[in-house]
């Protein structure tokens, strides 16, 4: 009896720390980014190729936080809470101001009911709107910028 309690035990431990393991993967890929293995089952090797490889951000170009950038991949939320992908110091910001996502075609930015609303390239959004390369979302008093490759 003590044998299969010892061995229901090392089970338990066992599954325990698979768990543990399967979170640990969860952050890393949400903390890094999750990287996708080429068809041929290589690394993808920009350098092979000549070629840079340049990821999607958003860079703030005017406000306390100038020279903070952020990748965009997945959602990407803006706003005075710590909890923000992009947290700016910026009384005129709501807690969590604007999120950025990504669609079929192009990168979309929402205003998350602020009470300063969200503007692009000077004109303020009521929906989501799509943004590209160079556009300026202005948030609160701080500008940031959509830098695609």
């Amino acid at each position: 009896m003590s044998l299969l309690i010892g061995v229901l035990k090392l089970a338990f431990l066992a599954i325990i720390w698979v768990f543990i393991a399967m979170i640990a993967g969860v952050v890393k890929r949400d903390v890094f980014g999750h990287s996708e293995t080429p068809a041929g089952g290589g690394q993808p090797n920009p350098k092979r190729r000549g070629a840079r490889v340049r990821q999607a951000q958003l860079l703030v170009v005017e406000g306390s936080g100038r020279g903070d950038a952020v990748g965009l991949r997945g959602e990407v939320v803006v706003g005075r809470s710590p909890e923000c992908t992009l947290d700016i110091d910026d009384d005129f910001a709501s807690g969590r101001h604007a999120r950025f996502y990504k669609d079929l075609e192009s990168w979309i930015v929402a205003d998350l009911g602020s009470t300063n609303g969200t503007i692009v390239n000077g004109l303020r959004i009521t929906r989501p709107t799509r943004v590209g390369n160079g556009d300026i979302v202005k948030i609160g008093r701080t500008s940031i910028q959509v830098e695609e490759p």
